[in-house]
């Protein structure tokens, strides 16, 4: 698992996330979508009401690693 704060380009290692029942249904499907082998998106994002909030959602391996750019790819190999 690897975690960014976009605002500050920061791994962290720790993080609350609380959803709505409708916030956690809709992150439930994204999930189920990611490691379906029907699936080609390589990402989803899941927002709020306002889209004041989003948090990004993608699976990585050592075979997709290239998919992502070079901060990710960073974040994904050193966790930094």
């Amino acid at each position: 698992m690897r975690i960014l704060d976009e605002t500050s380009g920061k791994s962290i290692n720790n993080l609350v996330l609380l959803f709505k029942k409708t916030e956690a249904i809709q992150l439930i499907g994204y999930l189920e979508a990611l490691v379906s082998d029907e699936t080609n998106n390589e990402h989803y994002h899941l927002n709020n009401d306002d889209y004041s909030k989003e948090i990004t959602i993608a699976l990585y391996d050592t075979n997709t690693i290239n998919n992502f750019s070079d901060r990710y790819k960073r974040l994904i190999i050193k966790d930094e």
